[in-house]
């Protein structure tokens, strides 16, 4: 049945990227994932349904089509049961957005500043009372206070699945104080040259002279998989283990290609993959998939939905 192949939880997607959220999550279908679930801001559910018929879905809270603050609790009421969870393609770098990522991937850490939104880079200040009201609004707190039941506690956190962080879940790290000490441990992290050297307070081109290097030292220090795409792909694991990948093919240098990737690697780590394994097996199946969509249309022309359409042939070739 289709517990026995595994339960994927995709979070992604909004409304400037709701391309991000479908190519992610056909392509975790693709490999084989038993049952593939997409939490997505509401507005972006009915655009996407119809395109991907066989997933379930979450509806997170929005503001303006970007997933809120809020979203956390939703999240959480819904993870139990997924043996791997996909965070990041397509979020956008909007601060509430920024903010779900810190409170459900690093509870606890120094997140990023609140007292804001924005929407396109549109600041919105939360209303707060002004000081000639606030003496007046403490006073009648106080009075209140003995009148208010006490709060229930709150019930444990749910563990999180085995993780792939990607996109803008990582450039969102890069807003965290401290989130190297509260993200769990053997996370599959998915960056290219830039989101990598914004995690590592580096500039690209410094990423790029040094990417097997950078890789290995990186993943050691932070305790995760590091996969840092790009001609020859390399995935370096905190144990030492090392891989490149040998594809270096210009028909994969097409928007939406990564998040076919981040959706292949979280559909083998739900089959129940090493997370390092996974990484690999999926940049490899991402990689070969270029080589086949290349094949049959050319270096020219290749989008990141023939990716996903070549993933079917690519496991049948490998098992032939």
């Amino acid at each position: 049945h289709k517990g026995t192949f595994g339960k994927a939880l995709i979070v992604a997607g909004s409304v400037n990227y709701t391309g991000a959220a479908w190519l992610a999550g056909a392509s975790a279908t693709r490999v084989g994932t038993g049952l593939v679930t997409m939490a997505v801001p509401r507005p972006l559910q009915p655009t996407l349904a119809g395109d991907l018929p066989q997933t379930t879905w979450i509806l997170l809270p929005h503001d303006m089509g970007v997933i809120a603050e809020a979203a956390v609790e939703t999240v959480l009421e819904h993870v139990e049961g997924y043996d791997a969870l996909l965070v990041g393609p397509g979020l956008t770098r909007e601060k509430t957005t920024v903010a779900f990522v810190a409170e459900l991937l690093t509870p606890g850490a120094e997140g990023p500043k609140r007292g804001s939104v924005s929407f396109l880079g549109e600041e919105r200040p939360v209303r707060v009372p002004h000081k000639g009201r606030l003496g007046f609004l403490q006073a009648v707190g106080a009075e209140r206070e003995e009148e208010q039941p006490k709060e229930e506690e709150k019930p444990e956190r749910p563990p999180l699945p085995p993780m792939v962080v990607d996109a803008d879940a990582l450039n969102a790290l890069t807003e965290i104080e401290g989130w190297q000490d509260h993200l769990p441990r053997n996370c599959i992290f998915t960056p290219h040259p830039g989101e990598m050297a914004r995690l590592c307070g580096l500039s690209t081109k410094e990423v790029q002279a040094r990417r097997w290097e950078l890789a290995r030292e990186k993943a050691k220090e932070w305790g995760q998989i590091v996969l840092l795409k790009g001609a020859y792909t390399v995935v370096a694991a905190p144990d030492g283990r090392f891989a490149v990948l040998p594809f270096a093919n210009p028909a994969l240098a097409t928007a939406g290609s990564g998040d076919v990737l981040a959706g292949a690697i979280v559909g083998l780590l739900a089959q129940g993959l090493d997370p390092f394994e996974a990484a690999v097996c999926g940049a490899f199946l991402h990689g070969l998939a270029g080589e086949f969509a290349r094949t049959e249309i050319g270096e020219a022309g290749v989008v990141a939905g023939d990716l996903v359409e070549q993933l079917p042939n690519v496991i049948q070739a490998l098992r032939a």
